[in-house]
């Protein structure tokens, strides 16, 4: 990675390479004295996909032990029942 050292003017803007030219950028503050800028990809609105199209449906054997979760479900751990009784008396 290389590194360049660039000046802003008075209104705090910053010639950018010509390689960021017409191009969306990101620029995220990564501490008090560091900025990061990296070129965005940007993608249309109608061209991003459903979840339902990336989504991977379930294995016949996972589809059924869910289900079956849903209907049997399994006892809680004590953990869980400390938890719950510890947010029922703060919010009590």
């Amino acid at each position: 990675m290389r590194t360049e050292i660039r000046t802003t003017d008075a209104k705090a803007r910053l010639v950018l390479p010509k390689s960021f030219a017409n191009a969306t950028v990101i620029m995220e503050q990564v501490s008090e004295t560091e900025v990061r800028i990296r070129r965005a990809k940007v993608v249309a609105e109608d061209e991003l996909p459903f979840a339902e199209e990336v989504a991977a449906p379930l294995s016949d054997r996972d589809r059924d032990r869910f289900l079956d979760l849903l209907n049997n479900p399994p006892p809680p751990l004590p953990a869980l029942k400390a938890a719950a009784a510890r947010h029922k008396t703060r919010r009590g």
